[in-house]
């Protein structure tokens, strides 16, 4: 088996449609919709759940690909990935509940590698920083103002479903914290490598500019700081976050 396998050789059913991100973007465009849901009505929502589904599904996949690329890695850190590929399992289980409830199927809208391509990082140190601290703290953001909207919406099996998974990531994210610092324990050029490539995790994945910092009532989606400071974020690293979203690409 292949260290790390392709984004291109993920198995999936015929039903899946796999795209490029800035393609997906650009036919949005192309046919009159925002690149990005602006979850203002039930279409729009299907929309982000999917996109969070295949995101679990990778974040599954890519959860499993660290137990086996780092044979070497200690002990309590091989099973602590092994205890994220069942979370994210039962996220997947999760979100294809809530596909179902919005009255959407698997296939629905394109499936990006995106994510998959930032969890094949060949440093396990900066494994964790870009996908645990990395995206699994922009799933953070995104869960928190998605409970958000369904307490507006009314909708109590959204707003529990999404609050369940997010108690889920804060403990991802708190585990990436701490691997991070031990794998990078005595080797500050690695750590600054891991972290660099955490931050260019952020710029990245800034949502065409919607994550910002502000009110849920006042910003696309909110930086969802309490939930990060439990996830072990400083207030430093949370304010340097503010600043990557203020200047990051817009896909």
């Amino acid at each position: 088996m292949d260290r790390p396998i392709a984004y291109d050789k993920l198995a999936r059913e015929d039903r899946f449609v796999r795209m490029r991100t800035r393609d997906v973007a650009t036919q949005k465009v192309e046919q009159g919709m925002p690149p990005f849901p602006d979850l203002a009505s039930r279409d729009s929502m299907r929309d982000r759940v999917h996109g969070i589904l295949v995101g679990e599904l990778q974040a599954m996949e890519g959860a499993g690909r660290t137990v086996y690329d780092f044979p070497d890695a200690p002990w309590e850190f091989t099973m602590d990935m092994a205890r994220q590929v069942w979370d994210e399992s039962r996220h997947v289980e999760t979100y294809l509940g809530l596909l179902q409830h919005l009255d959407g199927y698997v296939g629905e809208y394109p499936e990006t590698t995106l994510l998959w391509r930032c969890a094949c990082a060949e440093d396990a140190a900066a494994r964790v920083a870009g996908v645990n601290r990395g995206l699994e703290g922009l799933a953070c953001d995104v869960f928190n103002q998605l409970i958000h909207i369904a307490k507006k919406m009314g909708d109590p099996v959204l707003e529990r479903s999404v609050d369940y998974v997010l108690a889920d990531e804060i403990t991802h994210v708190r585990m990436g914290s701490r691997w991070l610092n031990e794998l990078t324990q005595g080797d500050p050029e690695r750590r600054k490598r891991a972290i660099e490539f955490q931050d260019s995790i952020d710029e990245r994945f800034n949502l065409g500019g919607q994550r910002q910092d502000g009110h849920h009532e006042l910003v696309p989606i909110s930086i969802a700081k309490d939930a990060r400071r439990l996830a072990g974020f400083t207030d430093e690293e949370i304010e340097r976050l503010v600043k990557s979203t203020q200047r990051s690409q817009v896909y």
